[in-house]
C-alpha cells in the first residue's frame, strides 16, 4: 500500500536552516498545540486509490457547495473571509478522507464536520464559535451563516481540483504524492521526487477561499533546500459557472505531466 507520512514530508522539505526554523515554530506554537499531533500522525493512503470514476461520481453527486449563496452575500463579513481556523482547512479535508474512506461530497463533508467528534473540534466548533460571536457583536445570523457556507465551500471546491489533479497525473505516469503538512506549512500542494507543485487559480478572489493566506509563494520559501527543487504550476483561469467544480484541462493536466516526469523544458508550466 503506497502511503505518506510526515516524515516522508520533512524529509524532503524541512532540509534548511529557514524550513527547519519554520517546522519548529508551527510545532512549538501554542495555538497549535492540538493541531501538531494530528497532522504529525496523518497517513496519506486513500486517495492513491481514488479513481478517475471516484472523482467524477462525486463532482456529479455533491451539494452545491455555495448552496444559493451570492458572491456579494458570501464576502460581505471581513472575519470569515480572512478567517483561518486553528486547523487549517487542507487538515479537514485530509483527515475526512483517510476516515470515511473515501472522497466526500460536500453534503459527508459537512455531516464529518458537524457531527464527527474530530471533525468538529478541527472545523464544525470553531465555525459555529465564529458565528455565534459575530452575531452578538452585531451581524445578522443569515449573513454570517452564508458567508460562511461560501467560505468553506469554495475551500471544499479547490480540495476537489486538487484531487483530480493528483488522480488525472497519476493515471498521466507521475508518482505524484500530497500530505497535509506539505500543503498548510510548505505551500507545496503536490510533489513528485524533487518538484513541487502548486495548482493556482488566475482570479485572486476565488482563490481566497482555497489557498487564502499564501502570501509567501512556494518557490522562495523553499528556495535554500538542498539538493534544490524545481517547481511547476499549473495555472487555472477563474472559474465562469457558478456552483460548478472548476477542473484542470486535459491539455493542462498533459502539458504538466511532461514537465513532472522530464520530457519538458525546466521550468514552471507556463
Amino acid at each position: 500500500m503506497i502511503e505518506t507520512t510526515a516524515e516522508d514530508v520533512l524529509g524532503l522539505f524541512c532540509t534548511s536552516a529557514a524550513t527547519r526554523q519554520r517546522f519548529d515554530e508551527w510545532r512549538t506554537d501554542v495555538r497549535r498545540a492540538s493541531v501538531v499531533p494530528v497532522v504529525m500522525a496523518h497517513r496519506t493512503r486513500v486517495l492513491y486509490g481514488v479513481g478517475d470514476a471516484d472523482v467524477r461520481r462525486v463532482c456529479r453527486d455533491t451539494e452545491h457547495a455555495l448552496g444559493d449563496v451570492r458572491r456579494q452575500d458570501g464576502e460581505s463579513v471581513p472575519a470569515i473571509v480572512d478567517w483561518h481556523p486553528d486547523f487549517a482547512f487542507t487538515h479537514t479535508f485530509h483527515l475526512c478522507v483517510e476516515r470515511m474512506g473515501i472522497v466526500p461530497t460536500y453534503q459527508q463533508f459537512r455531516e464529518f464536520a458537524l457531527e464527527d467528534v474530530d471533525g468538529g473540534r478541527m472545523l464544525g466548533n470553531p465555525a459555529r464559535e465564529l458565528i455565534r460571536r459575530l452575531v452578538q457583536e452585531g451581524c445578522p445570523e443569515q449573513q454570517a451563516r452564508a458567508a460562511m457556507r461560501w467560505r468553506i465551500g469554495n475551500a471544499y471546491y479547490g480540495f476537489l481540483r486538487e484531487i483530480y489533479t493528483l488522480v488525472q497525473l497519476r493515471l498521466r505516469g507521475v508518482d505524484l504524492r500530497v500530505h497535509p503538512l506539505a500543503d498548510a506549512l510548505f505551500r507545496v500542494d503536490a510533489w513528485a521526487g524533487r518538484r513541487a507543485l502548486s495548482l493556482r487559480v488566475g482570479n485572486s478572489k476565488f482563490r481566497k477561499g482555497v489557498h487564502a493566506g499564501r502570501k509567501t509563494r512556494t518557490e522562495d520559501l523553499l528556495s535554500d533546500v538542498l539538493p534544490p527543487l524545481q517547481f511547476d504550476t499549473i495555472e487555472l483561469e477563474a472559474a465562469t459557472r457558478f456552483g460548478v467544480v472548476h477542473l484542470p484541462a486535459d491539455v493542462h493536466l498533459d502539458h504538466a505531466a511532461a514537465q513532472l516526469i522530464g520530457r519538458g523544458q525546466h521550468g514552471p508550466v507556463w
